[in-house]
């Protein structure tokens, strides 16, 4: 853990470019998991226009001694997060949580997964739900200590891979 004090606040425009760089860089390790390299470029295309998504509710960064480490989406239901999906989730979803990885182990991702719950109740809901690829196994580790569960029925296998439904419950 680091010593220096973790602050997360909502990003601003200005941020959006270190967003960007934090996400890219953040996800860069699953890219070989991709087996076709249009579906890679096109997510990391999606990653790119996500800061300026007209469905985000919050944007917020991490920041350690006024550098960005950390990012996380908040969307106030799943159908705002994944426009091109029918999914009846009518809950705040989570979407690219990342931490640069020379930040990573420094409980960024926990306080970044912690201020999402924290709006949640702000909204007055009791769940959060987020999606995670199957190959992304320190995500999964993450999600499954801080408390998520599996959602089961909103998990899917395609030819893109494993779709991993993950839901918090906590009280308001």
């Amino acid at each position: 853990m680091t010593t220096a004090a973790i602050t997360i606040v909502p990003a601003t425009p200005a941020d959006h470019d270190d967003i960007v760089d934090i996400l890219a860089a953040s996800y860069a390790e699953y890219q070989s998991t991709f087996e076709q390299s249009e579906r890679w470029e096109a997510y990391v295309k999606d990653i790119r226009e996500s800061v300026d998504n007209p469905h985000l509710t919050e944007l917020w960064i991490a920041k350690i001694d006024e550098q960005i480490v950390g990012t996380v989406q908040l969307f106030e239901t799943a159908h705002k997060a994944y426009p091109n999906f029918e999914l009846p989730i009518d809950y705040p979803f989570i979407r690219l949580l990342g931490v640069a990885p020379a930040w990573r182990g420094h409980g960024i991702a926990r306080k970044l997964l912690q201020r999402c719950i924290d709006s949640a109740k702000e909204m007055g809901k009791t769940t959060v739900y987020l999606y995670t690829g199957g190959q992304m196994l320190n995500a999964i580790r993450l999600y499954e200590r801080f408390g998520f569960v599996q959602d089961k029925e909103f998990s899917s296998v395609s030819s893109g891979g494993n779709a991993i439904c993950y839901r918090y419950d906590f009280h308001g």
